[in-house]
């Protein structure tokens, strides 16, 4: 009987020892999990995942989109096992889709979301807003005898041949955003005509948008072409730096979320949902970016009223936008060059 008891002893032993571990063990196998791709500012996207973790108790591990081509990306949104795709623009997604990388899912805010930028597959979800602005330095439009310009056509003023910077259209953003605006706003012929005469102006293209602003900040340039949140908060920040945007033609620059298809579509769905509320849109403002507007913000905003109220912008057919951006671009550049 001792012996039994001395051999019951040293099992209830051993169980007290092992199920803690095995419990812990258990736990980080049932305990949500989220894989976060992102191509938007790193901070900002660390910010966004943690306030979720601590809003939803789902672990959020996020990963950097590398550049390169769509297929570099879509490659590595594959081989990565990634579940969301964050920050990507509407083009973007819409190739996505068509190579089958992105699975549907309608967030529950779904009345938040303004109709003109609801997908009726809900393949992905629009976020935030931003549109195209100019902006210009100061020193060099005194010189030159200008003002800061507020058309598209302004940018053909002879004193600023060889003043205008932009961003390789291949990366979209402004610099891809104007040609597509333009095209469908003013028709092909017209757009081509604009393009051949600000191909004449023999405006510099720059790899990435710091680049660009640097150029402008320097004095090298006197007139970028970059979305309007970054010419505000440059204009707010450098006194020599001022902010305009084109409302003869103008662009949605949109950016959003994707669910992936990945081994966690349930938490990705859940991380749609909480980009959506009040509380990441809080988060987006403490990061820095008051600037870029949230769809699911009320629309009249005063800051918004003031500077988008009367923009003209497309409706984008993103199968010709998205679809043929490589022959788009080169037309668009190689427009007047025969002249």
């Amino acid at each position: 009987m001792k012996k039994f008891l001395a051999v019951l002893a040293a099992a209830l032993c051993v169980l007290m020892a092992f199920s803690p571990a095995q419990t812990a063990e258990q736990d980080a196998k049932t305990k949500e999990h989220v894989k976060i791709c992102f191509s938007m500012p790193v901070g900002l996207a660390e910010a966004l995942a943690e306030d979720f973790t601590k809003a939803s108790g789902i672990e959020a591990e996020v990963v950097p989109l590398p550049p390169g081509s769509a297929e570099h990306r879509f490659n590595f949104l594959t081989s990565s096992a990634s579940d969301v795709w964050l920050g990507g623009t509407a083009e973007e997604f819409y190739l996505a889709a068509e190579s089958g990388l992105l699975v549907s899912y309608q967030p529950q805010e779904v009345y938040a979301l303004p109709a003109e930028f609801r997908q009726n597959n809900w393949l992905w979800t629009a976020l935030y807003i931003d549109h195209i602005g100019f902006l210009s330095n100061k020193e060099n439009l005194h010189y030159f005898g200008l003002y800061a310009p507020e058309t598209w056509d302004e940018l053909l003023a002879s004193p600023l041949k060889y003043e205008l910077a932009l961003t390789d259209p291949k990366s979209g953003g402004a610099g891809y955003g104007m040609m597509t605006a333009l095209w469908q706003l003013r028709g092909e012929e017209a757009a081509l005509d604009y393009a051949a005469q600000l191909n004449r102006q023999r405006p510099e293209y720059f790899v990435n948008l710091q680049e660009t602003i640097d150029e402008v900040r320097q004095g090298y340039k006197t007139v970028a072409v970059v979305p309007l949140s970054v010419a505000l908060l440059l204009e707010r920040s450098e006194p020599n730096l001022f902010a305009t945007l084109p409302l003869d033609g103008n662009k949605n620059l949109i950016s959003g979320a994707a669910v992936l298809n990945g081994p966690n579509r349930e938490a990705a769905g859940k991380f749609i949902d909480y980009l959506l509320s009040e509380r990441a849109a809080e988060i987006v403002d403490a990061a820095g970016h008051q600037l870029v507007w949230s769809l699911s913000s009320a629309a009249g905003d005063n800051m918004r009223r003031r500077y988008t109220g009367r923009l003209l912008t497309p409706v984008d057919d993103l199968s010709w936008t998205a679809a043929q951006k490589s022959a788009i671009i080169s037309r668009w550049q190689q427009a007047g060059r025969s002249d």
